[in-house]
């Protein structure tokens, strides 16, 4: 296992440097619409920003990398080559989920990391341990709840050997987002917002569209089942 995680990163070896710019341009565009005069606090610039970059901008970009990762083999035609290894099939799918999975927390701590750089210079005197702690242990929450869905997308991009239907999935997820927002009563079947849940918990007292918002046993239980069976396939 641990030779297929190595030989998976060698190949993403490229791939660093334009994922840490994306990162920085995903912040920039996401801080661009906030109202400069009604943000008061590092809490608040946090949460925010990361309204948008979890729902959005992290949910399309996990899933076209995971998509990318498995479609890979396909455009280069090498998964012939890789299914006449010594190394079993299913274990070659985890180590592409590993990579996926190490990849993902990096971007997610390079982006705690520029918040908390860009709140420090912004608001520094509200910037403390304690908010500093709440939102590393929100990113955590949002990194891991991201992660239940990747081999959702990982068999999407495996079944159909193209991009095209990943982004299609996408596209699903990203309508589901917005009907979880407005409409309370199929909240609990939709797994796919979780990753902001808890920021929208944070802000649910002051706007009164966002009501009973809670992290619902039933989506983690469908997020997984799905998993498990897309595991299966």
């Amino acid at each position: 296992m641990l030779n297929i995680v190595i030989c998976e990163l060698k190949k993403l070896k490229r791939i660093w440097i334009p994922l840490i710019i994306g990162v920085f341009i995903l912040i920039k565009i996401s801080s661009a619409p906030l109202n400069v005069t009604a943000i008061k606090n590092a809490d608040e610039l946090i949460t925010w920003v990361n309204m948008t970059v979890f729902s959005y901008g992290f949910l399309a970009a996990i899933n076209i990398l995971t998509a990318y990762i498995f479609v890979l083999e396909f455009k280069n035609n090498t998964i012939s080559s890789m299914m006449i290894y010594k190394h079993e099939r299913w274990k070659i799918f985890i180590g592409k989920i590993i990579i996926i999975m190490l990849i993902s927390l990096v971007l997610y701590i390079i982006e705690f990391g520029m918040l908390i750089s860009i709140s420090y210079i912004s608001f520094r005197n509200t910037l403390t341990l304690v908010v500093i702690i709440k939102h590393l242990i929100l990113t955590l929450k949002a990194f891991f709840f991201q992660m239940l869905m990747i081999t959702v997308t990982a068999c999407v991009a495996l079944v159909s050997k193209n991009i095209i239907s990943t982004v299609i999935y996408i596209g699903i997820q990203l309508v589901a987002s917005f009907m979880f927002l407005f409409f309370s009563t199929i909240r609990a079947f939709i797994p796919f917002p979780l990753p902001v849940v808890s920021n929208l918990m944070l802000i649910s007292d002051t706007y009164k569209i966002i009501k009973n918002i809670s992290i619902m046993p039933s989506q983690i239980i469908i997020a997984i089942v799905s998993s498990k069976e897309q595991n299966l396939v």
